[in-house]
C-alpha cells in the first residue's frame, strides 16, 4: 500500500478546514490560526491581488539599518537561489534582493515585488503577513499558503521590532522554492534580524546623543531663553521654558512642536498662538547627523500676556455664525476677514476637514454683497483637453470683476496644471478681475511652481486637536442641530474623552460622530460607554485603512472582553506581546475601556 505523500496530506487537511472549519490535526495552531484569520478577511485561495503603494518611503531607520546588512547577505548567499526581502509594519515590501532569474519571474507572478502590500488581510497565511500578524517568527511552506499560487514556495520570516520603543517596524522575509530545512532558514533569519535590531538600537543611540549636544548648545548660548528639542524618542525642556509655559499653553505649544519635529524638511520660523492669547515665536532648527535627521531644536520666543478673554469680539464671531472661541481660531477668522473686505488674493491652508470652505462661505455671506461666489473643484481628469477646458473657466469666473473665485483643493492639482495655472494668473489684470481664494491642504502650494508667489496672504486654520476649549462648543452645536427640540448632553466624562480625541479628519469627523450618537443613542445624557471605538484612542498616528480596520477590530475585542487582553489577544489570533505593542502604537488603553 502506497504511503501517502506528506504534502498530499497536508494539502487535503488544508482543504478539509477550509470547508468544514475544523483543526484538522496535522497542522501547526500558527498555521491553523492563520487560515481562519485569511478566512475572516474573505481571502480567495485562487487568486492573489496584493494592493500597490507607489514609491513607499524608504528613508526610515529600517532601510537604513537593514539594507547594508543584506547586501552583505546577499553576498554570502550568492550561489543558493533564495530572495531577501524587507517589509514595513503593515507588510509593503520595501526592498527585494533575488539571486536567480528563474525565482526573479515567479515572484513577480505572484506580485511579490516591492511596494505590494502582503499581509494576511489581502493574501492570507504567508511568511511575512503571518509573522506580522502573530509577533512571532513564521516559516511558511508549500500547501501552509492559503493561496494556491504560494505553494511553490518556502518562506522564513521574523518581525523586527524596535529595540527601545519596542513598536513593531516590519519584517526580514526569507524566500526559496526548494523546501529545505526550516530551522536553518528560521536561524538565519533570525541571525539577520537581530543584527538589524542591533544597527537600529546603534542608529537611535547616535541621534540621540547628537539632539543632546545640539541641545546643549542652544541650552549655554548667550542668551538661550526657552529652548525645547523634540524628536521621535525625546523630548527635553530647559528650566526658561517650563516655567514660562505651564498648563494647555504647554500642552499647544509641545502639540505643535511635535507636529513640526515630524515633518523633517521644515526649518525656519513660525509663529503659533496659545490658548491663553499669547503667541509663541518658534525659531527650528534641524539636528542632521549621518545623512538622517535627528530631531528638532526649538528656539521660543513669548509675544504678549495671557487673557481673560479673547480680543477678538464675540459679535464678530456672531454674526458669522461660526463656532469657536480658542485664539487660534479667531485669529484665523480674523486674518480672512481682513484678508478679504481688502480685496485680496490668498491662500486658506488647513488639515482637511478644519472648515476651509465654510469660512470662506461665512466671511462671504458677511461681506460680499451683491458679488457672486463661485466654487471651482479640480478637474476629474488632468488629460490635455480637461485642463485646458478647465483653465478656461477659471479664466472665465475671474474675468467677471463681482465674482469671488474659490478655488478648492489646488494640492490635487498635478504639476503641469498647477504650471498652467500660474501661467494663467500671471497674466491677469488684477484690477479688472474678480478675487481668487484658494484652499489647500499644507505644505502643497509653492513647493516648486511659485504658485503661492501670486498671493498677498495666507491664511492656517487649526485642527481641532488644537482647539482645546473649542470642543465642547461644537458637540453642543452639531447635537443642537440634529435633535434641535431635543435637551441632550454629553457626561463630563464623555465630553473629556471627545476633548483628548485626535480628530485626524477634524470637524467632519465630529460632526460625524455626533450624528451617529444621536441616531443611535436614546438617552438623554450620552455616556462614555456610548461613545464610538474611534473615541477611546489617544494616538495622533495618522492611520491607513488597513490600520483603522486593525485599530477598530481591537477595540471591539477589549469591549466584548471587559478589557481582557489575553483573551483578545487569543481571539484575535495574536501573541500577547504583539497585542501590547498594537495597544501602545494605537492609543490604546484598556483601563479605560471596562
Amino acid at each position: 500500500m502506497p504511503q501517502p505523500q506528506p504534502g498530499n496530506s497536508l494539502a487535503e487537511a488544508r482543504e478539509r478546514y477550509l470547508e468544514v472549519a475544523e483543526d484538522p490535526g496535522r497542522v501547526r495552531p500558527l498555521v491553523v490560526a492563520s487560515w481562519q484569520r485569511s478566512m475572516e478577511y474573505g481571502v480567495k485561495t485562487g487568486e492573489i491581488s496584493p494592493p500597490y503603494i507607489e514609491n513607499p518611503n524608504l528613508d526610515v531607520p529600517l532601510t537604513k539599518a537593514a539594507l547594508p546588512i543584506l547586501d552583505r547577505l546577499f553576498e554570502q548567499l550568492a550561489g543558493d537561489v533564495v530572495a531577501l526581502m524587507i517589509t514595513d509594519h503593515q507588510g509593503v515590501v520595501l526592498s527585494r534582493m533575488v539571486s536567480d532569474e528563474g525565482l526573479t519571474t515567479r515572484l513577480g507572478r505572484v506580485q511579490l515585488v516591492p511596494g505590494h502590500v502582503y499581509s494576511e488581510r489581502y493574501v492570507g497565511t504567508n511568511g511575512i503577513g503571518t509573522a506580522l500578524a502573530s509577533g512571532r517568527p513564521a516559516v511558511i511552506a508549500g500547501n501552509e499558503h492559503y493561496v494556491e499560487a504560494l505553494r511553490y514556495f518556502q518562506c522564513a520570516a521574523v518581525p523586527i521590532v524596535h529595540p527601545t520603543r519596542r513598536t513593531l517596524l516590519g519584517a526580514f522575509n526569507l524566500t526559496a522554492t526548494r523546501h529545505g530545512s526550516a530551522g536553518m532558514l528560521m536561524a538565519l533569519a533570525s541571525s539577520t534580524v537581530r543584527q538589524i535590531e542591533s544597527e537600529i538600537a546603534a542608529i537611535s543611540s547616535r541621534r540621540e546623543r547628537a539632539l543632546f549636544q545640539d541641545y546643549l548648545a542652544a541650552c549655554s548660548s548667550v542668551r538661550p531663553g526657552p529652548v525645547l528639542a523634540v524628536s521621535r524618542e525625546v523630548l527635553m525642556m530647559n528650566e526658561q521654558l517650563s516655567a514660562a509655559v505651564i498648563g494647555p499653553d504647554q500642552h499647544a505649544l509641545l502639540d505643535h512642536a511635535r507636529e513640526i519635529a515630524d515633518d523633517s524638511r521644515f526649518e525656519g520660523r513660525r509663529s503659533i498662538a496659545l490658548p491663553s492669547g499669547r503667541v509663541a515665536e518658534l525659531r527650528v532648527s534641524r539636528c542632521r547627523r549621518e545623512d538622517s535627521d535627528a530631531g528638532a531644536i526649538f528656539r521660543i520666543r513669548l509675544i504678549g500676556r495671557p487673557q481673560l478673554r479673547p480680543a477678538t469680539p464675540g459679535g464678530r464671531r456672531a454674526d458669522l455664525g461660526l463656532v469657536g472661541s480658542s485664539p487660534q481660531w479667531l485669529r484665523a477668522v480674523t486674518e480672512c476677514e481682513a484678508a478679504f473686505t481688502s480685496g485680496s488674493w490668498f491662500l486658506v491652508v488647513g488639515e482637511a476637514g478644519v472648515g476651509k470652505t465654510t469660512l470662506v462661505e461665512a466671511v462671504h455671506r458677511a461681506y460680499g454683497a451683491g458679488r457672486r461666489l463661485v466654487v471651482a473643484e479640480p478637474p476629474s481628469s488632468e488629460s490635455p483637453h480637461a485642463s485646458e477646458q478647465w483653465l478656461h473657466e477659471v479664466r472665465d469666473r475671474l474675468a467677471e470683476s463681482s465674482n469671488v473665485v474659490v478655488l478648492r483643493d489646488v494640492q490635487l492639482l498635478g504639476n503641469g496644471l498647477r504650471r498652467g495655472l500660474r501661467g494663467l494668473l500671471a497674466d491677469l489684470d488684477r484690477a479688472a478681475t474678480g478675487q481668487l481664494i484658494m484652499t489647500s491642504q499644507p505644505a502643497t502650494v509653492g513647493a516648486d511652481d511659485h504658485l503661492g508667489d501670486l498671493l498677498d496672504t495666507c491664511v492656517e486654520l487649526p485642527p481641532i486637536r488644537h482647539r482645546y476649549e473649542d470642543v465642547e462648543q461644537l458637540v453642543r452645536f452639531f447635537l443642537r442641530r440634529y435633535q434641535p427640540n431635543g435637551d441632550r448632553t454629553c457626561s463630563p466624562e464623555a465630553l473629556a474623552i471627545l476633548q483628548r480625541c485626535p480628530w485626524p479628519e477634524n470637524i467632519r469627523q465630529m460632526e460625524s460622530v455626533i450624528r451617529g450618537l444621536v441616531r443611535r443613542h436614546a438617552g438623554r445624557v450620552i455616556g462614555v460607554e456610548d461613545l464610538p471605538p474611534e473615541c477611546r484612542v489617544s494616538s495622533r498616528n495618522v492611520l491607513t485603512a488597513i490600520e483603522l480596520l486593525e485599530r477598530d477590530a481591537i477595540l471591539r475585542g477589549l469591549m466584548h472582553r471587559n478589557a481582557n487582553v489575553q483573551r483578545t489577544a487569543r481571539d484575535l489570533g495574536i501573541s500577547r506581546a504583539t497585542m501590547y505593542r498594537k495597544l501602545r502604537y494605537y492609543g490604546i488603553v484598556p483601563s479605560s475601556l471596562s
